[in-house]
């Protein structure tokens, strides 16, 4: 899903501290000014209670203005926010809607939730919604360590798009297929910065932090 977005505490943790407080109100600051990218990053920090109380109600609020201008990454949550609930009333048919956005811009991950609500598939025997369910483990940031000669691939079921990283780098992920997590951030010595295209890292290559 990807854009250089600001620096951020998120999913630093060795460079939070006391610092974080103050890194939520410089980018919320920036989203109320209308930046989208950080209006996005403002949704994050607030969903996962970062530098600020969690308000999934707020985080919400904050992903779909982005999702407004545009912002990939944050029409993809939203409509995971109103297939699950979480935040908003559960509507499928926004959901759809904001997937579908994110889809256009190519994001596959909300391709393939909008084709399973789309052929009624998210539809479990007891009327629960599968998207909804599968959304709480797609969404919940996650932050890792390659290992030594770790796999890094572009695209899933094919090993020629599938390269060795040259050294070990810390990473982020918000999403998971099958025992491979797609990639959503690198953390450097500077901060965390989105992830540029499609890139996915088997479990079995990786150290949880």
């Amino acid at each position: 899903m990807k854009k250089s977005l600001f620096y951020i505490a998120m999913l630093i943790l060795p460079l939070m501290g006391a610092n974080d407080k103050t890194l939520f109100w410089n980018t919320y600051t920036e989203a109320l000014r209308g930046n989208a990218i950080a209006q996005f990053e403002a949704g994050v920090m607030l969903e996962r209670g970062i530098g600020v109380d969690e308000n999934q109600t707020q985080s919400a609020k904050w992903y779909e203005k982005a999702a407004i201008q545009g912002h990939k990454d944050a029409q993809y949550n939203i409509g995971i926010m109103y297939a699950a609930g979480r935040g908003v009333e559960q509507n499928d048919q926004f959901s759809m809607m904001w997937l579908a956005c994110a889809a256009k811009q190519g994001d596959k991950e909300a391709r393939t939730l909008l084709l399973a609500l789309i052929d009624g598939k998210s539809k479990s025997k007891n009327g629960s919604n599968s998207v909804a369910s599968n959304a709480e483990s797609i969404i919940k940031p996650v932050r890792f360590k390659s290992l030594e000669n770790a796999l890094l691939c572009s695209s899933l079921g094919d090993e020629n798009k599938c390269g060795k990283l040259k050294e070990k780098q810390t990473f982020t992920s918000k999403s998971k297929q099958g025992s491979y997590y797609k990639i959503s951030g690198i953390v450097t010595g500077n901060g965390w910065e989105a992830y540029e295209g499609d890139g996915w890292i088997e479990e079995s290559m990786i150290e949880l932090q």
